[in-house]
Order: structure tokens, then C-alpha cells, then sequence
């Protein structure tokens, strides 16, 4: 009898472990929608054309543009503050796109990343 409780009990505390495993990696913050469009719209300004936003800039602390193979001094870095709405919202506050040669003037849709600090 004990050694079924001690089974029942190892089983109950794994299911339970993975529960919160699962629960913990899909509630991770994640970029505003307003801000993934926004980086869209930027990029289509710039003149970007293959921008991959798959996996969250904020998770990934960068903007991934396919086009370019990034070569020495390029940096193309993003820092998000992910405090908002209990945790589960991240807004762009740094933005850096450093010597990609994109042409055009700076796009007036960075007025929509509203907690831009630093470009």
C-alpha cells in the first residue's frame, strides 16, 4: 500500500512539474501587436524587404533582415521593457540599426513604437 502511494505521489508531483513547465514557456512576454506592425511598416519605408519577424524581436534582442548577411559593425539590436499588462506585454525601447546603408530618410513610423528611448 505505501509503495502505490509513493508511486501515485511521484506521479502527481511529474504531472504537475509539467503543467508549470508548459505553463511558464507559453506565457512568456511577447512584442505588442501595434509594435510588430509598426516594424513592418518601418521596414517597408527603409526599403526592407525580407524581414523576419517569426520569432518575437524581443525575445530574440534583434531584428532579424534576411536579406543582409550581417558583416562587421552591423547591428541591428532591439531592448524591450516587458512589464506591462502583468507581465505578458513587451514594448520596443531601444532600436538600433547601425551601418545597412538602407536608403531613405528615417520613417515616420517610428512615432509609433511610443516607448522608444533610444535609436
Amino acid at each position: 500500500m505505501v509503495m502505490s502511494q509513493r508511486c501515485l505521489f511521484s506521479s502527481l508531483l511529474s504531472v504537475l512539474t509539467l503543467i508549470y513547465l508548459v505553463c511558464t514557456v507559453t506565457a512568456s512576454p511577447s512584442l505588442h501587436p501595434d509594435e510588430v506592425e509598426a516594424l513592418k511598416d518601418i521596414a517597408s519605408t527603409l526599403g526592407v524587404k525580407h524581414l523576419n519577424l517569426s520569432e518575437d524581436p524581443c525575445l530574440t534582442k534583434t531584428l532579424v533582415i534576411t536579406q543582409y548577411v550581417l558583416k562587421e559593425g552591423q547591428n541591428s539590436t532591439i531592448r524591450c521593457d516587458c512589464r506591462f499588462n502583468n507581465n505578458n506585454t513587451c514594448h520596443i525601447t531601444h532600436f538600433i540599426i547601425k551601418t545597412f546603408s538602407l536608403p531613405g530618410r528615417l520613417p515616420p513610423e517610428l512615432s509609433k513604437l511610443q516607448y522608444l528611448k533610444l535609436m
